[in-house]
């Protein structure tokens, strides 16, 4: 007998073999069949959606959970524009604060040129004089008042991997750039767990609101008050308290990585302790890629990109040996390989290290399962680079978004239709073989899958330039993007992703259909419900009424 058996619907499963279907069955968490594979079948509840449509639940392939949760109790400046607005929200939230406490707030920029930029002073007017720390959307910049670099201890200039820049008297400006802002971040000190798990539970609670149903944190153990040393078991701490809502796929921070002492011939230089790698875990919480941060950003221009002499303009996050070597070392120890590479020079190092690691690599490692290794975000790759990621079977994990969100300065300097076919790279990379998975980088970027794909379908900006014409994807590719493209990335294709007999049942109903509406409608669906594991997370309607039990969700059975 079924658990459940979902029928009258227009089911997009993403399954070539069977691309749509009517009905579904679904026992103990996994799907049973579809149509005449079930009919016949009794079950212990039956839901006529009529006619609602059914996809396999979104993954969100790269985000920054711990930073979107704990970002929803501070000052949230993602929807600011400006900056008079900003400093403003500033003062509004200083003013509901207690004596010494800091004004922290996420995601500042919008509508904000560099040039534009408040200096620490006008911090100082808006904040009343306490310490201020504001991070950029991108993540990599942030601002801080006088009474932050104060008790930061920071006087002067810094150009060590990252800046603190200084006016031309030597003072701080209080903009401070890429892995500086470790110096305020170190000073604040990790988040608890019980902060932690808090945060999880407030980001993953909204994820299947927008039909969720699995994420990938990219990059866990970072420094600053949104991540911890302790970070994997606040996870599970989440988990086990039924505060984890979606399937969660965490990155590890290479920074992490230390040497183990195995025997020569295991070919592992440097992992985490007991040799733990890439897929460890179960569905609900395992562990994903090492992530490393190649270059900067292209908002904070800080990305490594080839100049016209062949040089490397901007900057890499690191020695570059260094990052080749952590590349290589992660390779040979059994670690998928999640590079942080916007420019064309980065991914050029990325690919450089990974042909080293597969020639010198001993005979055991080749056996290992195939990597996968992913570029994270790829936003400048150029032609040659196309043929280079496909014959190592690479994933370019991007983030449409950043195409509406980021794209007009962009289209201004590049030329957009005309000059931009090597930024935001989506159908050349498809055609060539390239896996292209859809992601949101939350919260640098909004977070709504179907808002992502509305941006894969038409590229177009907030300003209303089209970026690159001939890089979108149809509707139905950007919905395989966003649901079996993520499991694939995530190597869990086996487990979801479609909506296929013996997967698990993660599932979205959608009030229409997204590869048929016109495309600027896609954003707009509703998510009507969200199901994972054959229960209801996101029911507001009650149309599961009462299947299962929401709240036992990822729990460890006992």
């Amino acid at each position: 007998m079924l658990d459940l058996l979902i029928r009258s619907a227009r089911i997009l499963t993403v399954d070539p073999d069977r691309p749509r279907a009517s009905s579904l069955g679904i026992w103990n968490g996994r799907i049973v069949g579809l149509d005449e594979q079930v009919d016949g079948m009794t079950s212990h509840e039956v839901v006529d959606v009529d006619g609602a449509v059914l996809v396999p639940g979104f993954h969100d392939a790269h985000c920054h959970t711990t930073s979107f949760g704990l970002g929803m109790a501070h000052l949230e400046l993602g929807g600011t524009v400006g900056v008079e607005a900003t400093l403003d929200a500033v003062a509004r939230y200083a003013a509901g604060l207690g004596p010494g406490e800091w004004v922290i707030g996420f995601g500042y920029g919008s509508g904000v040129s560099p040039e534009q930029y408040p200096d620490r002073h006008a911090l100082d007017r808006a904040g009343a004089g306490r310490p201020v720390w504001l991070t950029h959307v991108s993540g990599h910049s942030c601002l801080v008042s006088s009474a932050a670099l104060a008790e930061v201890g920071i006087t002067g200039a810094l150009e060590e991997r990252g800046r603190v820049v200084v006016d031309d008297r030597g003072e701080p400006t209080g903009l401070i750039e890429e892995a500086a802002m470790d110096l305020v971040k170190h000073h604040l000190g990790p988040a608890s767990m019980a902060q932690l798990v808090e945060a999880v539970d407030r980001a993953t609670a909204h994820y299947v609101t927008e039909g969720i149903t699995g994420f990938t944190d990219a990059g866990i153990g970072c420094p600053g008050i949104d991540h911890s040393p302790v970070e994997l078991a606040a996870y599970q701490l989440a988990r086990t308290t039924g505060r984890l809502h979606a399937r969660a796929q965490l990155m590890v921070h290479n920074e992490l990585f230390h040497p183990l002492g195995a025997p020569d011939a295991d070919g592992i230089a440097t992992g985490l302790d007991l040799g733990v790698h890439t897929g460890f875990g179960d569905p609900w919480l395992n562990l994903g890629a090492m992530k490393v941060w190649v270059d900067g950003s292209g908002l904070g221009h800080t990305a490594a990109v080839t100049g016209p002499g062949g040089e490397v303009e901007g900057a890499f996050d690191n020695d570059p040996a260094l990052l080749r070597q952590s590349i290589i070392d992660a390779h040979r120890a059994g670690w998928q390989v999640a590079s942080h590479a916007i420019g064309d020079a980065a991914t050029d190092l990325v690919l450089d290290a990974l042909e080293d690691a597969m020639i010198g690599e001993p005979t055991q490692v080749r056996s290992r399962t195939s990597p996968r290794h992913r570029i994270e975000h790829g936003v400048m790759i150029r032609p040659d680079q196309v043929d280079r990621l496909a014959r190592l079977q690479m994933t370019v994990v991007v983030q449409p978004q950043f195409v509406t969100d980021f794209g007009d300065p962009l289209f201004e300097m590049v030329g957009g239709d005309r000059g931009g076919e090597n930024f935001f790279r989506m159908r050349s990379l498809v055609d060539a073989g390239v896996a292209v998975v859809g992601s949101s980088d939350r919260p640098v970027a909004a977070g709504s899958p179907l808002q992502g794909m509305q941006a894969m379908v038409e590229r177009t900006t907030a300003g209303g330039n089209v970026f690159g014409p001939g890089e979108r994807l149809t509707a139905a590719e950007a919905l395989e993007c966003s649901t079996v493209g993520g499991a694939r990335a995530a190597r869990c294709e086996h487990q979801w992703g479609s909506l296929t007999a013996r997967r698990l049942a993660d599932l979205v109903v959608l009030a229409d259909d997204p590869t048929a509406v016109e495309p600027g409608l896609i954003g707009d669906i509703d998510v009507v419900a969200t199901v994972i594991d054959g229960r209801p997370a996101h029911d507001p309607s009650a149309l599961f009424g009462d299947v299962g039990d929401p709240s036992a969700l990822g729990r460890r059975p006992t």
